[in-house]
């Protein structure tokens, strides 16, 4: 399950400004990470997966090349949780001619079968966007907090700029994770973002 709050930004330095901040500092931070990504996704011709609130991405992450499946999303003022699986793919060139047989080992494989069978899968969005992300520690929860900036290469061939803050929970107690969300958002006035970067393609 993967749970994280989403915000919108107008401007990236917040994120700068979050690191900074003595009373974050304090709970432990990790160095901020730079990574450069690009993410495909993928469905049926008939957009089977859509339909049915699934998630099937490749996204280059530097080096690392992860397959990653989403589905059963909920989502209320900026917070989404959804089931989530990922499998780091050897191959990047697994990208050209995707299946869903990789991940016959995993539940997320029936959730694919039942959704679209065994039809072949075509590439429906591009994304690029560098993300800088840093690992907090409160002694009672770790999460991630993280900015994303680049583009998504519309259905209809325009780019829409991404630029959104992220917090993440990774594990310990899930009310201090909630109330570091809830400090974050307060401190610097964000607005929740209730839509996914692969909604905002299609709109």
């Amino acid at each position: 399950m993967e749970t994280e709050f989403k915000y919108a930004l107008s401007d990236p330095s917040v994120f700068d400004e979050i690191v900074k901040n003595a009373e974050i500092n304090r709970m432990g931070i990790e160095a901020v990470e730079v990574i450069d990504m690009h993410a495909d996704y993928f469905d049926t011709e008939d957009f089977d997966f859509r339909k049915k609130g699934i998630a099937y991405r490749i996204r280059q992450e530097d080096d690392r090349c992860t397959a990653t499946i989403k589905w059963d999303v909920n989502v209320k003022e900026g917070l989404h949780q959804r089931e989530e699986f990922n499998l780091v793919v050897n191959d990047e060139r697994f990208a050209d001619d995707p299946d869903i047989e990789i991940f016959i080992s995993s539940d997320a494989y029936e959730v694919l079968h039942r959704a679209a069978g065994d039809k072949p899968l075509r590439k429906t969005i591009s994304m690029d966007y560098q993300r800088r992300q840093f690992k907090v520690d409160t002694g009672k929860s770790i999460s991630c907090i993280s900015v994303d900036e680049g583009v998504i290469h519309h259905m209809d061939g325009h780019l829409v700029p991404i630029c959104e803050l992220e917090v993440e929970w990774y594990y310990g107690d899930e009310d201090d994770f909630m109330k570091l969300a809830g400090l974050i958002r307060d401190k610097y006035g964000l607005v929740a973002e209730d839509r996914s970067k692969l909604q905002r393609a299609f709109e």
